[in-house]
């Protein structure tokens, strides 16, 4: 039984496929203890972020552009027994009654802005939400020519992860897991990546019990673009902290490198 097309598919289906990324927690919770007035991250998901920025204590708001994303993680919120203003909105073009001092986009949610005129509309509408000296954090990552050239259409399975929510009465038993497997088409030129996945989720016997077939486009952005686009949206002062991939830790570096994650920050001035 095969999942109609969806972006990034469910709600619950997501919080599977990227339980496993976690090590960048720390510099969010980190990122949002520094701040010293309100902060709002953008494209909040179901909070794999914002929920650790709550438990440690920080008051944060979300926004999110996609309806289902921001009532599942209003009803996870309500669950733990955490509040926080969760919010339905377009990063290019929201606005709220407050300004921040810290404004953030994690996990190469930026990268969601598939021309210039997004990427910098995106940046724009942030400063205009930032306080005098307020903070625009972004983590994307770097290209990589050698990742790049394996965006060749060809299905491989990049990773498999525990599964815990119920899809059936026997999920509950130990076992189940959501095995991932992308195919990538990259335009070099347009610096466009397009990816179809499947996720198939496997019970104990090792039998495929449902399929999710999903889709979702990004457009990577180098270092010196970045920069530009930073400037065009009239930020003065930025800087780019290169760090490791989540699967090595994601550890700050002294230098870049293709593939690295950058941190970006930007502050208003």
């Amino acid at each position: 039984m095969s999942a109609v097309k969806e972006y990034y598919g469910p709600p619950d289906l997501y919080d599977v496929v990227y339980s496993d990324i976690r090590d960048d927690i720390p510099l969010w919770v980190g990122e949002a203890r520094a701040a010293r007035g309100r902060v709002l991250e953008l494209a909040c998901g179901t909070g794999r972020v914002l929920i650790p920025c709550l438990e440690a204590g920080v008051p944060i708001e979300g926004l999110d552009i996609t309806e289902a994303m921001v009532g599942y993680l209003k009803e996870k919120l309500a669950a733990r027994g955490l509040k926080a203003e969760i919010a339905a909105g377009d990063m290019r073009d929201f606005t709220r009654p407050h300004r921040y001092s810290l404004i953030f986009i994690a996990f190469n949610s930026f990268l969601h802005n598939l021309t210039a005129a997004d990427q910098l509309a995106t940046l724009r509408c942030c400063r205009e939400h930032l306080e005098s000296d307020g903070k625009l954090v972004i983590n994307i990552f770097h290209p990589d020519s050698r990742k790049l050239i394996e965006h060749d259409g060809v299905p491989r399975v990049i990773k498999t992860v525990p599964y815990a929510a119920a899809v059936a009465a026997s999920a509950a038993e130990p076992g189940w897991q959501a095995r991932v497997t992308d195919a990538g088409r990259c335009d070099p030129v347009e610096q466009h990546i397009w990816i179809t996945r499947q996720v198939e989720l496997i019970d104990p016997a090792g039998r495929v019990a449902r399929t999710h077939d999903l889709a979702f486009e990004l457009r990577y952005i180098y270092k010196p673009e970045m920069e530009l686009l930073l400037t065009l949206a009239g930020f003065k002062r930025f800087a780019a902290e290169p760090r490791t991939g989540y699967a090595a830790g994601f550890a700050p570096k002294p230098n870049p490198e293709e593939g690295d994650r950058l941190v970006w920050s930007a502050w208003k001035e």
